[in-house]
């Protein structure tokens, strides 16, 4: 999103960038020279570590932390909150500080989110505000070095992330789901269409296929040409 205030925004510009426009960005630093030449404020960013495993980060392993007092600042515990899907399998989520502060943190499980009940895959990712501090440029280019630094529980995390791993795994996860509901959906109407066209999937197809992709998906068609196919290791 690219907005341009007026009088009252002094005429300053505003840009953002969603998970789907990151993953196209090559050149971080570039960026980060970029917001530094031109003296750009970062109002928020979000940097984050995916455990696809859970073998290290999850939401059991989170509270332990914090009852250990492993997120505590100044030696007080942050205020905590933990969202739990009651055994639905939609995913549990940990939130820790204030979005107030400027700080806030969410262990959440990731692959449940995006639809797989079985997936261990979970996310840990920190939430910066310029609000009591200044945000600075650097964490484009080297953010698993601020999500370390947030909170001592966090620096046991690996600064080094694998974006490609990261799109791949969503990619297939969502391309599962989107399946799953469509047969769910409109698999017997699609057996009925097969059975009128006798058997001919190209006639069926043609009556009920049309453009754009799911919003599951949006944003990640290249993506999962690239996966589906075979193309990414």
């Amino acid at each position: 999103m690219l907005a341009h205030g007026g009088k009252a925004q002094k005429e300053t510009l505003h840009v953002e960038l969603n998970a789907h426009a990151c993953a196209r960005i090559s050149d971080w630093n570039a960026v980060r020279l970029w917001g530094d030449v031109y003296g750009a404020n970062i109002t928020r960013i979000d940097v984050a570590h995916d455990d696809f495993s859970g073998a290290v980060v999850n939401i059991a392993r989170a509270m332990q932390w914090w009852q250990e007092g492993a997120f505590n600042s100044n030696g007080r515990p942050p205020r905590s909150e933990l969202i739990d899907d009651l055994g639905s399998n939609r995913g549990k989520t940990l939130y820790v500080g204030r979005r107030g502060s400027g700080k806030l943190l969410r262990v959440y499980e990731k692959g449940k989110q995006l639809g797989d009940p079985a997936s261990p895959w979970v996310r840990a990712e920190v939430e910066l505000r310029n609000k009591g501090r200044i945000v600075p440029w650097d964490t484009v280019r080297a953010p698993g070095r601020y999500l370390a630094g947030a909170y001592p529980a966090l620096g046991i995390l690996s600064g080094e992330q694998s974006r490609i791993r990261t799109v791949r795994r969503a990619v297939e996860i969502s391309y599962a789901a989107m399946v799953k509901t469509l047969r769910m959906q409109g698999g017997k109407s699609l057996n009925v269409m097969c059975a009128v066209n006798e058997g001919d999937a190209e006639a069926v197809l043609s009556q009920v296929v049309r453009e754009g992709a799911p919003k599951r998906l949006a944003g990640l068609s290249d993506a999962v040409r690239r996966v589906l196919g075979g193309a990414e290791s």
